[in-house]
């Protein structure tokens, strides 16, 4: 149950951190870590991997545009020493590197201190809250992502086969509502390819592409989805639409951990990595992702934390506690991977017929940084205040990674001297025109909640 004492949480964005940094000690940098420091408890998410390249084998995907993080466990250190206490390691990258990249990253966790959830050995491993002893009281961390592959899903042991290693995940089922004309037309489209699965048809090929169906509903057995269970479901409607909701199995199984977490612990966390969509990543979290939050904080969760989208989204607070809908990077720092596989150059085009004469400057490698994307390189540290299990206020910090916060995304802090400007990434505080766009940000986006904003010089207030 939640605590009546006041409570406190600091928490920071998403740590796509490859460089050591506590050689740093420039006065805004300081300024950001020294607010971790002081704090009572500060939570981050971490979107890379610890460990040497000795401890793993070949990465564990091939097909995806985006980098392959392996960190110096030295990384690791210098976030506990920056005052990292909690971290949810469940993402998209978490099985970059397999099961012995889980392995390592929990190994290296352990050893300087960081309290961790979200991935294991087995599901449960994975699934269950991981707890940490404060002077405030006990505080619970659940992990969840959504957005992984069937490979990447931790599994449980079953008689003799033990558990598969990997992500506590939370499946969402997406529908595509279209209208009937439409719907008519794909079911045409789809009858002449042979690829239209529909209930009790009996064709060959449908696998499992029909277990979620719903009355009315109809697949399209695209020929490389042919083994995956409801990859597309199209509903006849009078709208256009997607929908997304979660998997039952899978929420149930997390609503178990939080229901756990609250009789067990004073404080309950809860943190969502989701790096999918309903479309285009925009300015409003995805329907299974708030339906979510909601079954979290009504299942006794104190504080729900999104992330994923590498933006900043906004804040809603339901049934007085806080929903974090999308936190942004707090390290942006994917362009120094030091040992890029095979993979990605394949991915991003390059000739692997001189895979020798490739290394990790070539450019492309990762998304697209620099292109317009204003919210990449910026995002806030948040002041979290419970009282009486209730929220009592945020006070927002906002941060600047070494570009300018605007569509322009001018490099302020440029690494190395090639064609393509590369990103200092580590966080600095905001001033001026940065913190202004930063939080309007949050407010704008947070006022579709119903949540005000105030927007006190270079930091934002929101009190209940």
């Amino acid at each position: 149950m939640s605590s009546e004492r006041p409570m406190s949480l600091t928490v920071a964005g998403e740590c796509m951190v490859t460089r050591p940094f506590a050689v740093h000690n420039e006065p805004e940098f300081d300024e950001v870590l020294a607010r971790l420091r002081s704090a009572e408890l500060t939570y981050a998410h971490v979107e890379t991997n610890f460990g040497h390249f000795s401890e793993v084998e070949a990465p564990a995907r091939g097909d995806q545009v985006g980098s392959y993080f392996l960190t110096d466990p030295q990384v690791a250190a210098d976030l506990r020493a920056a005052g990292v206490d909690l971290a949810s390691l469940a993402n998209n990258h978490s099985m970059d590197f397999g099961s012995k990249g889980v392995h390592a990253t929990i190994r290296h966790c352990d050893a300087v201190g960081i309290t961790h959830a979200g991935t294991g050995r087995d599901l449960e491993e994975a699934r269950e809250p991981k707890y940490r002893e404060t002077r405030q009281g006990r505080v619970a961390l659940i992990s969840v992502t959504s957005g992984n592959k069937s490979h990447e899903w931790a599994s449980q042991p079953k008689a003799s086969l033990p558990g598969r290693a990997g992500v506590n995940p939370l499946r969402p089922i997406m529908r595509y509502l279209v209208d009937q004309q439409a719907a008519e037309q794909l079911k045409a489209i789809g009858g002449s390819l042979g690829i239209l699965r529909e209930t009790k048809a009996g064709a060959e090929g449908s696998s499992g592409l029909l277990m979620n169906a719903e009355p009315g509903e109809f697949s399209l057995a695209m020929p490389t989805d042919q083994s995956t269970t409801g990859s597309n479901l199209w509903r006849p409607s009078d709208h256009f639409e997607v929908l997304s909701s979660c998997n039952k199995w899978d929420l149930a199984g997390n609503l178990r951990s939080v229901g756990e977490a609250a009789t067990m612990a004073d404080l309950v966390i809860v943190a969502h990595h989701f790096s999918v969509s309903e479309g285009p990543r925009g300015n409003t979290p995805p329907k299974f992702v708030q339906e979510f939050a909601h079954a979290c904080i009504d299942e006794g969760a104190d504080i729900f934390i999104g992330h994923g989208w590498h933006k900043t989204l906004g804040i809603e607070i339901y049934r007085g506690k806080p929903i974090i809908y999308g936190l942004g990077n707090f390290f942006a720092q994917s362009e120094f991977v030091r040992r890029v596989p095979y993979d990605a150059f394949e991915t991003w085009g390059h000739d692997i017929e001189r895979l020798p004469t490739l290394t990790p400057a070539t450019h492309p490698l990762h998304p697209g940084l620099n292109q317009g994307n204003e919210t990449w390189w910026s995002s806030a540290v948040l002041d979290v205040e419970l009282e009486g299990g209730q929220l009592s206020s945020i006070r927002l910090h906002p941060v600047e990674c070494g570009r300018k916060v605007g569509k322009e995304v001018d490099i302020r802090r440029p690494v190395g001297h090639g064609e393509q400007p590369l990103t200092d990434g580590r966080p600095f505080t905001a001033h001026g025109e940065d913190a202004e766009r930063i939080l309007e940000r949050y407010q704008r986006l947070s006022a579709e909640f119903g949540t005000t904003v105030q927007i006190e010089g270079e930091s934002g207030l929101i009190k209940v």
